[in-house]
């Protein structure tokens, strides 16, 4: 693949934006332009790009000029300029799910439901960090035959709420060991030194808007026969998400097939039990993809469990900066 002449990141100074920056500047077929674009009140005014320094340009209208936009902004701004790339022929990536939603694109992983990917037309959204975890596991265990009711709780990072997560937990974190107030505009109740055990805005029957979504974005990317039951918790990291997942499959499983049926699909197998080698936030810091421990069948045989993390924002900033290399290959 040659390497295209602009690429443009919408949010590119935002928590998952200048992670896909960093990536776009490790690959294989490097753009030769870098257009970084912000929200006017950003205080960051550059991005760092190879070796030197790029501004950031408004992100208040499209540039015409670039081969790729990359949208890591919030729904509103996304939908408005993927709408408009659409219109100028300039393929899209979506990783806020407001193109998904709207029915402009489709939902994709590229290493889950690739096909998707292929028959898109110039249009991509990846769903949320939490449905992109549930479903790197189910996806290899979907095509293997392994099915059927499935529980996840899902433990989310600051970093999900993007920048402002981040920087009001390290808030939170100094005022309290000052014996002061904490700010708390992003995680209304307070986050640090505690958790979030309900994410969104929950309805008569317990389950939050959050929850549903996920289920919802699950079911898309692999299809099954019911939505997976989700509990979405916040917990006081900056990043790594992580989840217990439980499958009630048709039929009873060895642990050492279902692990070399998630290695076959790409997820990170760790080669033994013991508190070293399971994954955890901090020794997945900065790989890709899921990455799986503690794979156990229930005392009865009925229920496989599976304890998987992820790096939120490398993972989502490597399905992004791929999802884009194949919408670039797709115009060659």
């Amino acid at each position: 693949m040659e390497s295209p002449g602009r690429i443009g990141v919408v949010g590119a100074t935002g928590a998952l934006g200048a992670e896909i920056v960093r990536v776009l500047d490790r690959v294989r077929w490097r753009p030769n332009e870098l257009v970084p674009m912000g929200r006017g009140a950003t205080v960051h005014t550059h991005v760092e790009w190879g070796e030197g320094r790029v501004p950031v340009e408004p992100a208040d209208e499209l540039d015409p000029d670039v081969e790729l936009l990359i949208l890591a902004a919030p729904s509103d701004v996304a939908s408005r300029l993927g709408r408009e790339a659409l219109r100028e022929g300039i393929p899209v990536v979506d990783t806020s799910g407001a193109l998904a939603r709207d029915g402009s694109a489709p939902l994709v992983i590229p290493w889950v439901n690739p096909e998707a990917l292929m028959q898109s037309a110039g249009v991509v959204s990846l769903p949320s960090a939490a449905s992109t975890l549930v479903a790197s596991v189910l996806g290899p265990l979907a095509r293997a035959g392994l099915t059927g009711p499935v529980e996840a709780t899902v433990l989310e990072p600051a970093s999900t709420a993007g920048r402002d997560g981040i920087d009001e937990l390290s808030d939170q974190v100094v005022a309290l060991l000052n014996s002061r107030t904490p700010r708390r505009r992003v995680f209304p109740e307070g986050l640090a030194f505690d958790l979030g055990p309900v994410l969104g805005a929950a309805a008569e029957d317990g389950w939050t808007d959050a929850e549903l979504r996920v289920a919802q974005e699950v079911r898309v990317l692999v299809p099954g026969d019911e939505d997976p039951a989700i509990t979405l918790a916040r917990v006081p990291l900056f990043s790594g998400i992580s989840m217990s997942l439980s499958l009630r499959p048709d039929q009873n499983v060895m642990p050492s097939l279902v692990a070399r049926v998630l290695a076959d699909g790409g997820v990170r197998v760790a080669e033994g039990h013991g508190r070293r080698q399971v994954p955890r936030p901090r020794r997945v810091e900065g790989r890709p993809f899921a990455h799986v421990g503690r794979v156990r069948v229930s005392r009865d045989g009925d229920a496989l469990h599976v304890w998987a993390t992820m790096d939120n924002l490398h993972t989502m900033a490597t399905a992004a900066v791929s999802a884009g290399a194949a919408l670039l290959q797709r115009r060659e």
